[in-house]
């Protein structure tokens, strides 16, 4: 199968395209603050690079930004229609773990959400195989200590926010480069593509996003209004 993976949940875009979990291409765009008006462009490139005939679709659902999962969420239900395609959706927090699938030990995924709180999950990995400790979660930083000084073993430490490497403090913790900590388009699609084989592909009616931070209707609406 050649899967399509896309990832517009945080503030780098990422693009791949996926067959028999081998990565046949993909694009990574960060910078700007806006750029999923330009993902149907980059995804034709992408097709046009990899030289296949795209079988299913697999997109990161969250946690995530409004903007960008809502774009990504889109894109990805509108493509798995006109390629009347299967369509799987992943999480953005087990796409960043993938990463670090050549380890073993304990992954902890972690983004930020609000103030004071993280989204995180859990990952044991072990012979290339990835498996979930816990559900994705809204955690405070205390309680995420708690939980992570009940863990022995190695302890890696996969974000986005460099910060964070400042608020973790511990022999066993060990964090990753900034290259492992971001959710790959491939690694979306070689997740997916693992769900479609399954059978656990998603309802493309059902297929919602888990945001970061519930969008606010009243203050949305009361911009839109604003500028009117």
């Amino acid at each position: 199968m050649a899967i399509l993976g896309i990832s517009s949940a945080t503030k780098i875009l990422s693009v791949g395209i996926c067959e028999n979990s081998n990565t046949l291409a993909e694009l990574i765009v960060s910078g700007k603050e806006s750029f999923t008006e330009d993902l149907i462009v980059y995804i034709e490139k992408l097709i046009e690079q990899a030289k296949v005939k795209i079988t299913g679709i697999a997109v990161a659902s969250g946690p995530g930004s409004y903007n960008g999962l809502r774009g990504g969420m889109a894109t990805a239900k509108t493509l798995a229609q006109i390629f009347a395609v299967p369509i799987a959706q992943v999480s953005t927090l087990e796409a960043i773990a993938f990463n670090l699938i050549n380890v073993n030990g304990t992954i902890l995924s972690l983004s930020d959400a609000r103030r004071d709180e993280y989204n995180i999950a859990l990952f044991a990995s072990y012979q290339n195989n990835l498996k979930r400790i816990t559900n994705d979660l809204l955690m405070k930083l205390e309680d995420i200590k708690k939980l992570l000084s009940k863990i022995k073993g190695e302890i890696y430490v996969c974000s986005c926010n460099e910060e964070i490497q400042s608020l973790f403090i511990a022999k066993n913790i060990r964090f990753a480069i900034q290259n492992f900590s971001i959710p790959r388009g491939s690694n979306v699609a070689i997740i997916g593509e693992k769900l479609i084989k399954e059978g656990k592909d998603s309802n493309l009616m059902k297929l919602t996003p888990n945001y970061s931070v519930e969008p606010n209707i009243r203050e949305f609406k009361k911009g839109v209004n604003d500028r009117g």
